[in-house]
C-alpha cells in the first residue's frame, strides 16, 4: 500500500542524498504510524490519502505564514510538490462545478440555501480526496444563489 511505496521512496532519497524528499516522506511515515496507533489497526488507501492531505493543507498553511522569506517559501514549495505527487489528480473548479450539479440533481435535492447541509455531505461523500474542500465550497455555494 502506501507506506510500501513511501519506504522504497524514502530509500531511494537516502541513496541520492535528497534531504527535502526524505524529510516529507518521514513525516508522512510518522503520520500514518500515528494514525494507525490510534485507530488499532492498518490504515485503509482513503485513510493514508487523509494523512496525506491533512500534511499538504499544514504545509500550504505554513506557505501563507512565511510569505516575504525567499529561502522558507522555495523549501515549502519543494515539500508541497512532493506531497502532491502523492495524491491522485486533483478535479478543477469546472469539473467539481459540473460534478456538484449532477450529485445534486441524482439525490433529488433542491439547489436552496437550506438544504447546504445535506448538499455538502453528499458531495463531499462523493468528492473527498479528488478536490480540495474550498473548491468543492465554492461550487457549491455557486449553485445556491
Amino acid at each position: 500500500m502506501y507506506t510500501a511505496r513511501l519506504r522504497a521512496d524514502k530509500l531511494a532519497a537516502l541513496k541520492t542524498k535528497d534531504t527535502v524528499k526524505n524529510k516529507v516522506i518521514t513525516m508522512l511515515l510518522s503520520g500514518i504510524t500515528y494514525k494507525q496507533k490510534e485507530l488499532g489497526r492498518e490504515l485503509t488507501e482513503q485513510e493514508c490519502l487523509d494523512v496525506i492531505s491533512k500534511e499538504l493543507k499544514q504545509e500550504k498553511e505554513a506557505l501563507e505564514m512565511s510569505q516575504g522569506r525567499e529561502d522558507k517559501v522555495a523549501e515549502l514549495q519543494a515539500e508541497i510538490a512532493i506531497l502532491e505527487s502523492y495524491l491522485p489528480k486533483q478535479m478543477s473548479a469546472d469539473e467539481v462545478a459540473a460534478k456538484v450539479a449532477e450529485l445534486i440533481s441524482g439525490a433529488g435535492l433542491e439547489p436552496i440555501v437550506k438544504n447546504k447541509g445535506m448538499i455538502m455531505k453528499t458531495v463531499m461523500a462523493e468528492l473527498k480526496g479528488k478536490a480540495d474542500g474550498k473548491v468543492i465550497g465554492a461550487a457549491v455555494d455557486a449553485l445556491l444563489k
